[in-house]
């Protein structure tokens, strides 16, 4: 009877496997000895070669069925797969990048026979994988909205900035010209900058918090998160729509104040100052809310 160690050189030598040698290495694997490490990583061997087609179909059957005792009737873990076991198997289906028919047909077995089957045997198809990498790859495409961001911040910094030097420009040749100056006018425009400012800086926000959510932390490693200021402290879309939502309230209470300033004051009516008292009213307590809110979300941290 042909021994394990003739059969293997003879096998490997021609790079093949017929029916009559599955046959011998079935009564091989089966001996008094029975399956150890060796003969399992030589299986996984010859399965390389039927990916070229030199091997005999009789070897899968023998394959699921030596592969499956080999990890279930061991003294160490019987009737379950243990956690060097799984490591074992998921290094040899990973090594060739792919999972073929003998790699689905023992997964399948092992998940009918076994008490127990590791999350890390829970091992995906190349197209899911492929698939799976190119959908979490899509994330980058936010890039856009970062970039996009960025620029429209800059365009709001460089208009905010235009609105105050006209303004001072004026108030300094109004002033040095001995005419009145009206500091109603250059108070609005002040007003007005500050509210293109705030609005540059929601931009800003959006755009650092969709960069760390979906690409990449932007902190070094050694930095710690207590040095970041509070409004940049996002891990979750909860935390930059909080931070936008704070913003853009003050941008609403400045566009409110800068249309109030606006109204002429023979356009005062008690109608009017009414509806000036409730929108007040409204802004004061959308602040206590803000406020409230953030008090609570430090005190759970």
């Amino acid at each position: 009877m042909t021994d394990y160690k003739t059969l293997r050189t003879q096998i490997l030598n021609d790079g093949k496997l017929t029916a009559e040698e599955v046959n011998q290495l079935k009564k091989i694997i089966y001996n008094e000895e029975g399956m150890n490490l060796e003969k399992a990583n030589f299986l996984f061997h010859l399965k390389e070669l039927a990916s070229r087609g030199e091997v005999a179909h009789e070897f899968l059957p023998l394959f699921v069925e030596a592969i499956t005792n080999f990890l279930l009737e061991d003294e160490d873990s019987p009737g379950e797969i243990d956690e060097s076991e799984a490591k074992w198997l998921r290094a040899k289906i990973q090594y060739s990048g792919h999972m073929d028919e003998y790699d689905s047909a023992l997964l399948k077995n092992l998940k009918k026979r076994s008490i127990n089957f590791p999350k890390v045997l829970q091992y995906k198809s190349l197209h899911t994988r492929t698939f799976e990498n190119i959908l979490y790859s899509s994330r980058y495409l936010s890039i856009l909205a970062v970039i996009g961001a960025l620029v429209s911040a800059i365009a709001l910094f460089i208009e905010g900035s235009i609105i105050v030097f006209h303004a001072i420009g004026d108030f300094s040749v109004n002033a040095a010209n001995g005419v009145e100056v009206d500091y109603e006018e250059l108070f609005e425009h002040l007003v007005s900058s500050v509210d293109v400012f705030l609005f540059a800086l929601v931009l800003i926000i959006f755009g650092v918090g969709v960069y760390e959510l979906f690409i990449a932390k932007i902190d070094p490693i050694e930095r710690e998160h207590d040095t970041r200021p509070s409004w940049l402290q996002i891990s979750s879309v909860d935390d930059l729509k909080s931070s936008l939502g704070k913003v853009i309230l003050m941008v609403l209470i400045v566009s409110f104040f800068k249309h109030t300033l606006e109204i002429s004051k023979n356009a005062w009516t008690p109608t009017a100052l009414l509806y000036l008292s409730i929108g007040i009213l409204l802004i004061s307590g959308a602040l206590y809310l803000t406020h409230k809110s953030h008090s609570e979300s430090h005190s759970h941290k």
